[in-house]
């Protein structure tokens, strides 16, 4: 299935993007924040990486395309002679009476934030949701507080707003203090300045999140945090961010319900 926009080409990812998907998408520090995984160590970035290509691939195991389906896209500029941007598409699984369940997620590369190019994929999308017969519910969750941009993008696919969902319903504890382990990381690799403070903004976010749902200590956490920024005192901003993901647990959660909706999707294999 290739999908072409006006400056866009969405074709189905490959095992031959592996290492394009770990370069521009798990190697990318600003990217790898606003997911979900814990890829520090380059090998990880790969290992997550063939992950997708395996399961959400056309030539992968999942057999999401062979069955009628969409997987994951490649997301190729027209002006970058095929160079991939980023990829979006989904995660998605048959359920018992033939529909299509699943997760629609992207994840666009630094160099090309800013274009509005997530935005003419999102239109393309919503046109593919809509003409499936067989649709039954597709869902997706983001770090509110911190990527307002991708709610209208995810609103703008068509998914309307379902409240919130709790991350533990998500991820399991374990891929969650992964996630803290990486913001840490992040807080160490970026100098001092405005960079690092927005890195501590969404640090915070998510360390709220965490310990609003028990998976982290509050005072451990702030105690690492402190640690890796380099101060106790942190900047004001951060410190309301923190107690907003106390007072508002979860993400952000949203949906889009065919023909066939009934229920709750399949579980993120992101």
């Amino acid at each position: 299935m290739l999908i072409e926009t006006e400056r866009l080409v969405l074709r189905p990812v490959v095992a031959k993007d592996t290492q394009d998907i770990a370069r521009v998408v798990f190697s990318d520090p600003n990217v790898v924040g606003m997911l979900a995984h814990n890829t520090k160590d380059p090998a990880d970035a790969h290992r997550e990486a063939e992950r997708w290509t395996q399961i959400m691939g056309m030539d992968g195991d999942g057999g999401i395309w062979d069955d009628g389906g969409m997987g994951l896209f490649a997301v190729v500029p027209k002006q970058a002679d095929d160079s991939l941007a980023g990829v979006a598409g989904f995660y998605m699984e048959r359920d018992e009476r033939g529909y299509w369940d699943g997760e629609y997620f992207y994840a666009l590369g630094t160099d090309w934030h800013g274009r509005r190019l997530m935005s003419e994929a999102a239109d393309a999308f919503a046109n593919k949701l809509h003409s499936m017969k067989d649709l039954g519910v597709i869902y997706a969750g983001y770090w509110d507080m911190i990527n307002e941009a991708s709610g209208r993008l995810l609103a703008r696919t068509g998914l309307t707003s379902k409240g919130r969902k709790p991350v533990t319903e998500e991820y399991d504890a374990e891929r969650c203090r992964g996630m803290f382990d990486y913001d840490l990381w992040r807080l160490t690799e970026t100098g001092p300045g405005e960079e690092r403070d927005n890195v501590l903004l969404q640090a915070m976010r998510r360390a709220g999140a965490f310990v609003a749902e028990e998976v982290l200590e509050r005072d451990e956490a702030l105690k690492a945090l402190a640690s890796h920024y380099g101060s106790k005192v942190f900047p004001t901003d951060a410190s309301i961010m923190f107690q907003a993901a106390l007072d508002q647990p979860g993400m952000a959660y949203l949906e889009i319900r065919g023909a066939g909706a009934t229920g709750q999707p399949v579980n993120s294999l992101r």
